[in-house]
């Protein structure tokens, strides 16, 4: 999936947690998902991970290595986990949810 730049609400870089290792590359909000495109290695093939904000049910904060504040744990409806660790966690969290809030909100006509 390619995005618009017009599509970007918010863009940084995020490590993602994997069962077996992470996953480094972008991560894009949108108005309506999280977009992560990471990269196993250099000659491994893209992971593209695509967390609709309406399927979110709750977002946690967690420490890596138990110390450095900056994991955000998204658990989905279905109980899926994602973890990301990211530069201003904090306002991430608010931008995410700001544009949750903004989809749960009917439009006024």
């Amino acid at each position: 999936m390619r995005l618009n730049q017009g599509d970007i609400v918010r863009a940084g870089h995020a490590h993602m947690r994997r069962p077996m290792r992470g996953v480094e590359g972008p991560l894009y909000l949108t108005e309506t998902a999280l977009f992560h495109e990471g990269a196993v290695g250099p000659y491994i093939e893209s992971v593209e991970t695509i967390i609709d904000l309406k399927d979110i049910k709750e977002i946690k904060t967690k420490k890596s290595m138990g110390v450095i504040p900056d994991v955000i744990k998204i658990i989905m409806q279905n109980n899926d986990v994602f973890k990301f660790s990211v530069f201003k966690r904090e306002d991430w969290i608010k931008a995410i949810n700001q544009k949750r809030e903004a989809l749960s909100t009917p439009a006024e006509e």
